[in-house]
């Protein structure tokens, strides 16, 4: 664990908040919580991928030094534009995954939750009583076939670090408006499913 200042302790919060994980990045001034890397599935393909072009290199296929870079190339890409994240802003979550990002403004979510629907987990949200629930969020479906007592969320299995612990973070920002005005403010091309504006 860092020691970088937190947030107190918040009703419902369900880890107790000594400092930022260390999954955790702080950009620009936003809480972030980054997306794993599909190891199990990148790094045997990439190295399947990686003899084939071997074998094709020294078997004197021109084409084998592009099929070795393939993965290489791959992997750069989506790590730098492609890699969801989950971040924390003054308005509310910002959920990016190119080339969508979408907005759920603190003032609309009741309160927070962990919960499994299907095999995932989700960092989920119940939304005030007459807010809509966004129509085309994967977790929001999901969590509607399983008949979850939530309105939306997060995969949270996707993301670095431990659900009980992530929660614990967002749900303190949840309920202190005071911190969350020293969040820097949200990028203004973020639509905001399930909100309503200001």
């Amino acid at each position: 664990m860092n020691h970088r200042q937190q947030p107190a302790p918040a009703p419902g919060a369900t880890a107790p908040l000594d400092g930022l994980p260390d999954e955790v990045v702080l950009r620009r001034g936003r809480v972030v919580f980054r997306a794993r890397r599909p190891g199990a599935l990148v790094i045997p393909f990439a190295l399947v991928t990686e003899t084939a072009g071997l074998g094709m290199t020294i078997g004197g296929v021109p084409i084998g030094p592009y099929v070795m870079a393939a993965p290489v190339v791959a992997l750069l890409l989506t790590a730098l534009l492609f890699r969801p994240t989950l971040e924390l802003c003054r308005e509310g979550l910002v959920q990016r995954q190119y080339p969508f990002s979408s907005l759920t403004r603190w003032e609309v979510i009741d309160h927070l939750g962990v919960t499994r629907a299907g095999n995932r987990l989700i960092l989920a949200y119940k939304l005030i009583e007459g807010i809509p629930p966004p129509r085309r969020q994967p977790a929001a479906a999901l969590l509607r076939a399983a008949g979850r007592p939530f309105d939306g969320g997060w995969f949270a299995d996707s993301l670095v670090g431990r659900p009980e612990a992530i929660l614990a973070v967002v749900d303190a920002y949840l309920h202190d408006p005071r911190r969350r005005q020293g969040l820097p403010p949200a990028p203004q091309r973020a639509p905001a499913p399930g909100s309503r504006p200001r």
